[in-house]
């Protein structure tokens, strides 16, 4: 896989072995945010999970979201599949869109499409820029928790004790000043509108979304294209798949990369 030195982590083959695999994390992940999902995975091939804009040890740059869509176009081997998480699903399928071709299929967890109106786009801009202005402060630990209380996250009080302190740490082991560029090079209001590339891509792309994921499920539903574009729902489970419901995540990767007939109901 040619990846260059960005660092990440790097996964060999395993049993039956099959395509490439690129795994992008989230806001505020990191590349383990994908370990459940590939324990998960009785075969697959070589997978590379890199850090993202503003994460661990990613280094300065790129300058800008169609920079870092571009970058990445660049980066994934031919025939691979590539899935991406939030912020990950969003860079995840502008470097698709981009290089029609190289990817075998795309798969887009909780992913968004780019805001539709100039006023929506404004909005995000400030929020963000809020955001940002409070990482730049210094105090991780505030923002994290601001960040976890969202009504977004609200289903992952369920989870085990242990497994929210884990996601915990792994955010506040970030540089937060980092933290804030990434907004500013790969947030929601950076991100041109995708629907109209979307409607028209013979490309393979799957949005998942939980259940309890209404906004991002009822953002999906409504960008499917039989047989390009689906969206696949999993039950009882909300917006972070990857921590929530990871054997679903698996499954899908395997249906993707051709070994699995079955998976998660279409909305």
């Amino acid at each position: 896989m040619k990846t260059g030195s960005h660092p990440g982590q790097r996964h060999p083959p395993r049993g039956a072995s099959g395509p490439p695999l690129v795994l992008l994390h989230g806001f505020l992940g990191t590349p383990a945010a994908w370990d459940a999902v590939l324990a998960a995975l009785p075969d697959h091939g070589e997978v590379w999970c890199p850090w993202l804009p503003g994460h661990g040890p990613a280094p300065p740059g790129p300058g800008s979201f169609d920079e870092a869509a571009q970058w990445l176009a660049d980066a994934v081997p031919a025939g691979a599949v590539l899935a991406g998480y939030s912020m990950g699903a969003r860079l995840a399928l502008a470097a698709t869109l981009r290089r029609p071709g190289a990817a075998r299929a795309t798969l887009l967890v909780g992913g968004h499409v780019g805001l539709a109106t100039p006023s929506e786009r404004a909005e995000r801009a400030a929020l963000d820029a809020r955001r940002a202005a409070a990482l730049r402060d210094g105090d991780l630990a505030a923002f994290v928790d601001g960040w976890q209380a969202q009504p977004l996250f609200a289903t992952q009080l369920a989870l085990p004790a242990a497994a929210q302190a884990a996601q915990r740490a792994a955010r506040m082991a970030h540089d937060p000043r980092a933290l804030a560029w990434a907004f500013e090079v790969a947030g929601l209001a950076q991100m041109p509108d995708l629907r109209p590339a979307l409607a028209v891509t013979r490309q393979r792309v799957c949005f998942t979304t939980g259940a309890l994921d209404t906004r991002f499920g009822t953002l999906a539903a409504a960008l499917v294209r039989p047989p390009w574009v689906d969206h696949r729902v999993v039950p009882d489970a909300g917006h972070n798949l990857l921590l929530e419901a990871p054997a679903a995540v698996a499954q899908l990767l395997r249906v993707l990369t051709g070994g699995a007939v079955n998976a998660p109901s279409q909305r």
